[in-house]
């Protein structure tokens, strides 16, 4: 939290506290004052960027958000009090909430090996899909039906209060029939693992594209995995569109036939055949019953506080926010728990906003018709989770993922060396010197001068009778290095069946399926590897790589935040974690994970990452900065003139903006950020040359992409 000092008045409220900032927009508490001086009630001021401000896509996004929430009025959906601006740039006053998201919840469950209770979760579910059922029939102020699709119902976008109400937030990219969405035609929008395969497909999309994706985090909570999986994204978009899936009682028999029946109906493939409403669907959850049987508000309450209790850091930070608020002088953090204090005058509460305020669909359109400069300074997340390295480049070396050899045992035991000696000989004598001891083996493997020789020579010595777990432990090393990665899964195969209880073969076996693209298998190995380690930080990282390499932000950032407590001095863990919070728009725990990396080692990737940070942050000074040095420290680094050139163009220099951009570009490979960054850029410059020479460039380096780069940037 950052405590503003004097309050800053925006509108009618004076916001005294910043609680989050993200990729897009940042987040004040304040209090309503009416102009008689009244108070009205404590709300959350939610603002864009300022950069972001020149953006219209972005802005049509926001707008969008405000005006389609306003039109829902019903207890399960956050409330909006008032769509406006200030200096041209606009801002969202909404109900201030204290709690999680549904994503949290589970995530916490998880991270103590769990899964959250069924009862509880479907309560949850259901109390969510009743704030979308009434968000599909809300109706516009003529009373037409808006025809609603939220497109983005996810466990992230599902809030649970610590008092228990459950409330649908973030309509930034629903779609209605008459005032359209957020983003552009032909561009799939929401989290691709809950999106519907008419979605996927193109097709028109309607209100039972939300009941499909409520429908995953129903089959999500019963199976504690996804319904359609894959080692890419390409992969798990094509089993959505072809609407493959295994029902849940084949990783669980024990689940309800009936919940199931219910879960497989929410999710075929045709819409005819799904839930019409989501009534329905919330009816046919609540009939199930028996240990499906809902949970009660007290009790979701009860959980959530359990999971996040008053000592929470996220909590922690509401009450000093509202304690910061001057309206009641003498009052303390400790003061407020999860509603304001009992006992004050009734006009602190959260009573709703005189009828004096700006109605949000009067703003929004204001605002629409606003002419706004197109200019979206470049976002280096938007492709990460496709094109994140499997192996990232650490700051002080590559992890020792394979681990450290058991040390042998120094204990002569003069019996058994005498028979093995023995046997040897004689099979070597009898076989005509065709039987080799593993060490032999082993030395003529490292003589190998190609890693495909190198891979036959290492699976011979794991053949050997008389291989140890020692030698097979360096046979591991060198497979990996080698990147024979069939090889190392033939090895692996066989050194389970002789030490399945070695967390070693298990991890070799996690990584070699990871490379195979076998997901799924390698995540059962990293769970055996870390049932049998739990303290070993290897089992994290590889699930961490792999998230990545599935396109799996959030899932990442779990597993490298897992990772960076089991060994928080490792500044290989501390950068991928930095990074992925960054990427996130979890901007200040970003800023502090990088800033303490710098401050043990220098590393350009991170300067350039923590410039980044600043820069949405607009610390535009610090950011150029860092953006400096690292490209002083690393000039072959894409990245840091990227966002170099962001930084210089914000900061007024149009000029040396094009110099870092092209230079970006002659390091981008097949990036084509950094051109189209440029082709922007232009635009915004209203040059003719400069911009002719851009679309040319980009006519050379992307032919077959061409032309949709270059409508992307034009005015």
């Amino acid at each position: 939290m950052e405590n503003l000092g004097s309050p800053v008045w925006i509108g009618q409220y004076r916001l005294t506290s910043r609680i989050a900032t993200g990729g897009m927009a940042e987040v004040y508490v304040g209090r309503h004052i009416d102009e008689q001086g009244t108070f009205g009630p404590m709300v959350a001021v939610k603002k864009l960027l300022p950069h972001l401000v020149k953006d219209s896509s972005i802005v049509r996004m926001f707008l969008n958000e405000a005006r389609i929430t306003a039109q829902i009025n019903h207890p399960n959906v956050v409330r909006i009090f008032e769509l406006g601006q200030v200096t041209g740039e606009p801002f969202i006053a909404m109900e201030l909430l204290e709690g999680r998201t549904f994503a949290d919840l589970r995530a916490r469950a998880a991270e103590d090996g769990k899964r959250m209770p069924l009862p509880v979760a479907l309560r949850i579910l259901c109390e969510g899909c009743r704030g979308l059922g009434a968000a599909h029939e809300a109706k516009d102020d003529e009373g037409n039906s808006l025809a609603l699709v939220h497109r983005d119902f996810t466990p992230d976008n599902v809030h649970v209060g610590v008092n228990g109400e459950v409330k649908v937030i973030d309509f930034g990219i629903a779609k209605t029939a008459n005032w359209g969405s957020g983003t552009e035609p032909g561009t799939l929008k929401g989290k691709f693992f809950y999106m519907s395969p008419e979605m996927i497909l193109a097709k028109p999309v309607d209100h039972r594209a939300d009941i499909f994706a409520a429908g995953v985090m129903l089959y999500e909570q019963m199976c504690g995995r996804r319904p359609f999986t894959g080692n890419s994204v390409d992969e798990v978009v094509m089993k959505i569109a072809e609407g493959k899936l295994q029902p849940p009682s084949t990783f669980d028999p024990s689940l309800p036939r009936a919940l199931e029946a219910v879960c497989l109906t929410a999710l075929n493939r045709n819409p005819d055949s799904r839930f019409q409403t989501m009534g329905v669907f919330i009816e046919a959850m609540e009939l199930v019953g028996g240990e499906a049987q809902l949970a009660t508000n007290d009790e979701v309450a009860a959980y959530v506080s359990h999971l996040f209790p008053q000592t929470d850091k996220q909590r922690e930070t509401l009450r000093k926010a509202r304690a910061a608020d001057p309206s009641v002088p003498g009052l303390k953090p400790e003061d407020f728990g999860a509603s304001p204090p009992q006992g004050l005058p009734a006009a602190l509460g959260d009573s709703p906003l005189p009828a004096t305020a700006q109605s949000p669909i009067r703003a929004a359109q204001q605002l629409a018709t606003r002419q706004m400069p197109v200019f979206d300074p470049p976002n280096p997340g938007a492709a990460i989770h496709i094109t994140a390295p499997l192996e990232p480049e650490p700051l002080t070396g590559k992890l020792p993922l394979p681990g450290h050899r058991p040390k042998r045992s120094n204990t002569p035991i003069i019996a058994a060396v005498i028979g093995l000696v023995v046997v040897g000989a004689a099979a070597f004598f009898i076989l005509g010197g065709s039987s080799s001891s593993a060490e032999v083996l082993l030395a003529r493997a490292e003589k190998a001068s190609t890693p495909e020789e190198k891979g036959k020579a290492l699976l011979e010595v794991s053949q050997a009778p008389d291989v140890s777990d020692a030698q097979l432990q360096t046979v591991a090393e060198q497979l990996i290095t080698a990147k024979q990665w069939a090889v190392a899964d033939e090895v692996s195969e066989a050194w389970l069946k002789r030490s399945p209880k070695n967390v070693e073969p298990h991890l070799l076996k996690a990584r070699a399926a990871m490379n195979l693209r076998k997901g799924k298998r390698a995540e059962t190995e990293a769970a055996e590897a870390i049932a049998l380690a739990p303290d070993d930080v290897r089992p994290d990282v590889l699930l961490a790589e792999l998230r990545e390499l599935q396109g799996d932000s959030t899932g990442a950032l779990e597993a490298w935040t897992k990772a960076s407590r089991k060994k928080p001095a490792d500044l290989t863990i501390l950068w991928r974690q930095g990074y992925w919070l960054s990427q996130s728009g979890r901007l200040d725990e970003a800023g502090d994970v990088l800033s303490l990396l710098l401050k043990k080692q220098f590393s350009a990737e991170a300067a350039a990452e923590l410039g980044f940070v600043k820069l949405r942050k607009t610390q535009h000074d610090e950011a150029l900065k860092l953006l400096t040095r690292a490209v002083k420290e690393q000039p072959d680094l894409m990245v840091a003139h990227y966002y170099r050139a962001s930084a210089l163009y914000q900061k007024g220099d149009a000029k040396s903006a094009r110099v870092e951009y092209l230079e970006a570009d002659t390091l981008s490979g097949p990036d084509s950020r950094p051109l189209v960054a440029l082709c922007e850029l232009e635009v915004q410059q209203q040059t003719t040359t400069e911009l002719d020479d851009v679309k040319k460039r980009l006519k050379e380096r992307f032919p077959a992409e061409a032309d949709k780069l270059i409508a992307s940037c034009a005015p």
